[in-house]
């Protein structure tokens, strides 16, 4: 009875701070419970977001959310910015929060072209290192990460982002450091799943991706899937991420996709998922360092390419929201498929689509505002597992 009463307390508390009365949060919908019995929901947060000046965010993850994802400070860069530094911090903090909160907890990534230091591929001269050093290099950096760890994570996302759009390798860090050869490539990435099992014993291991949609660059996920299987390297899912627009991809690449990664034996996840409302990105996920430079920051490129600085217009708004809805309709469609959904931020003003592909942008790329409220999104994507019984037509007298 006590522990009951102190349950109920604390959702009031939550509630009140998300700005809903205590009368609201009786009968509230939250994301966890529309999806309880088709698949965990998550948001990727930083330490920031765990500590004690952000209140709000972290009622909001404590009541729709029951995964997390780190954004950034599981990354090389973060944990091992220099040969003789280790900076556990952020990643500590994260663990700490997440464990203390009964949260799933993805640690996120091992291994990446971006967000690592240059010391992984070159000596301490500037020079390349041989092909052996670089395999050194990894395990060693795996069994330090894995160990320090160990049993505090879920699962960890193994290799990020190494197949090219046309289904090779991208021509970036790790695979740029081996000469860019696929049979050499093959060998690091079997060696890099053989050291996480072997660090991790406990812990899943994905392949992390986006536009897996393509066929193209699908066609390469799952070669690399099945060229691991095929050694008996453990792999135990991939995971699709949905940087995606109003108007692309088009909903048969996602089901497809969906279908044919898990015809593979593996967990599917959406790992990143958001909404990009914005011209040029809002017809998908474009990546490239031209669209950085800074003439896009000029008057007459901003108009056009920042348009919803006051605000997200009623007839965006109603896209942004129709386009939530169908993508979780298919999510759920693949409910028996699908592990997990996560969106890649809590709210608008922590989403990274306010700074890509164009710095310094007004996105609206998740469900709740900037200031918390819900977007009208939110209610349409809570009612996909029970959808509301459409009202009668009034009879005429």
């Amino acid at each position: 009875m006590k522990s009951s009463m102190i349950l109920k307390a604390s959702m009031v508390a939550a509630f009140s701070l998300l700005g809903l009365s205590s009368a609201s949060a009786q009968d509230a919908r939250t994301l966890k419970d529309a999806y309880k019995d088709a698949f965990k929901i998550g948001a990727a947060v930083s330490s920031f977001d765990l500590n004690e000046r952000s209140a709000k965010t972290q009622e909001l993850l404590l009541t729709q959310f029951n995964a997390l994802s780190i954004g950034n400070e599981m990354k090389p860069e973060s944990l091992h910015p220099q040969p003789d530094v280790w900076n556990w911090r952020g990643g500590d903090a994260y663990v700490e929060w997440g464990k203390a909160h009964g949260m799933w907890l993805l640690g996120h990534t091992l291994c990446w072209h971006n967000q690592t230091p240059a010391f992984f591929w070159n000596d301490g001269n500037g020079n390349p290192k041989p092909k052996r050093e670089l395999f050194n290099t990894i395990e060693r950096y795996i069994e330090t990460v894995c160990t320090h760890y160990l049993g505090k994570v879920d699962a960890w996302d193994v290799i990020n982002e190494i197949v090219s759009e046309e289904g090779g390798y991208r021509d970036l860090g790790w695979v740029h450091a081996l000469g860019g050869k696929t049979e050499d490539v093959d060998e690091f990435i079997k060696h890099v799943f053989r050291c996480a099992a072997k660090y991790a014993p406990d812990t899943e291991l994905y392949y992390n991706e986006f536009n897996v949609w393509r066929p193209s660059k699908l066609a390469g996920v799952i070669r690399l899937v099945k060229m691991l299987q095929a050694d008996g390297i453990r792999i135990d899912g991939v995971g699709i991420q949905a940087h995606w627009g109003l108007n692309y991809p088009e909903n048969h690449y996602i089901d497809e996709a969906i279908d044919q990664l898990a015809a593979l034996g593996v967990k599917v996840m959406i790992t990143e998922i958001d909404v990009d409302v914005l011209p040029i990105s809002k017809e998908g996920q474009v990546i490239g360092k031209s669209l950085q430079e800074a003439q896009y920051q000029l008057e007459e490129f901003e108009k056009f390419l920042d348009p919803y600085k006051d605000g997200l217009p009623a007839e965006v708004e109603a896209q942004h929201a129709a386009r939530y809805q169908e993508l979780f309709q298919i999510f759920y469609n693949h409910r028996d498929q699908i592990d997990r959904v996560t969106f890649w931020g809590t709210h608008d003003g922590s989403s990274w689509k306010n700074g890509s592909p164009i710095p310094r942008r007004t996105n609206y790329a998740l469900l709740w505002n900037r200031d918390y409220t819900p977007h009208k999104a939110f209610d349409l994507v809570v009612d996909v597992p029970n959808p509301k019984p459409a009202k009668a037509a009034k009879k005429r007298k």
